[in-house]
């Protein structure tokens, strides 16, 4: 399949009439690369970071430092009251958004007057047990339809925090970034794309002890590596990276891997991301070979637009 320089156009022109400044879109076939835009410039990628969650899980499980399989509840205070059904809560179950938790942690709202401005950031130590506490559960771990949680997967990386005695951060970058030589990725806010909420700037979010979920910083051109060396057998991530995407659940409309979502009967696998002023999407096209990263400065939705570039 061949790009051409007028499809990319066309696609950050429909973009900017979605309120995105300067998006940046990348682009590869098994026969060129093509992309547009500031491909180098570090950006929000929000729930993106999810794919790297999922990934150190799998790894830490590879090293024999932890199985999946474990209840998370073993890893967390013993004074806690936990709600009902809560420690039959697996890392898996987390990973896979089968843990019966809701989207967001208790008390926190998306809506309504400064909501959005930074929601996140609340979550110390502290605010994380409190949640545990409050919370109520919306089906029984492990059973029925995933159902998407960013609380589930910022808890996933608080507890692996417990179970390694290292911040998360620093997990990350030791076991994923590291060994990728993603130069860009980062979770402080220098040299960071500015974000736009209806072309008006906006601050970034940050997320405490829940950076798992989506505090992860990087540039188009690393995310493109990610996913290139995702589809290498040789990589010394390789069998990390096939565990993430091993079908953990599967029905007529949904099929889930470790983070990772499939689309298209299971031909394109990927993942997506946004923050207040950032949009962001992973796809891999399994069957060509191909994948594209999008990047936007603006909230709006880029999906649509992503998808039909990658076909």
């Amino acid at each position: 399949m061949e790009i051409e320089d007028i499809e990319l156009n066309e696609a950050v022109h429909h973009l900017q009439k979605k309120k995105h400044v300067d998006p940046a879109i990348i682009v590869v076939t098994p026969n060129q690369t093509k992309s547009i835009g500031p491909i180098d410039q570090r950006w929000e990628i929000g729930s993106i970071t999810k794919v790297f969650t999922a990934l150190l899980l799998a790894q830490l499980q590879h090293l024999g430092k932890i199985s999946i399989t474990e209840n998370v509840a073993k890893y967390l205070p013993k004074t806690l009251d936990l709600p009902k059904n809560f420690e039959k809560i697996t890392f898996e179950d987390l990973a896979t958004h089968q843990s019966g938790l809701p989207r967001l942690p208790s008390g926190m709202k998306l809506f309504g007057k400064d909501a959005m401005v930074d929601p996140y950031s609340v979550f110390d130590e502290d605010r994380v047990f409190r949640a545990i506490q409050e919370t109520k559960l919306k089906s029984i771990p492990g059973s029925g339809r995933p159902r998407y949680s960013n609380y589930g997967f910022g808890l996933l990386g608080f507890t692996l925090e417990r179970v390694t005695g290292k911040a998360y951060e620093e997990l990350l970058m030791q076991e994923i970034i590291e060994p990728l030589a993603l130069a860009s990725a980062t979770f402080s806010d220098e040299e960071l794309r500015q974000g736009h909420s209806r072309k008006k700037e906006v601050g970034p979010w940050h997320f405490g002890r829940f950076r798992s979920m989506g505090g992860l910083r990087l540039s188009a051109s690393d995310l493109s590596m990610f996913l290139s060396t995702s589809q290498n057998k040789d990589h010394y991530l390789a069998p990390a990276f096939a565990e993430t995407f091993k079908i953990r659940y599967q029905d007529k409309r949904t099929a889930v891997g470790l983070a990772w979502h499939y689309l298209k009967d299971q031909k394109i696998v990927g993942h997506g991301g946004g923050t207040l002023g950032a949009r962001t999407e992973a796809l891999i096209d399994l069957v060509k070979g191909s994948h594209l990263v999008l990047f936007g400065d603006g909230n709006q939705g880029t999906t649509k637009t992503a998808l039909a570039l990658l076909n």
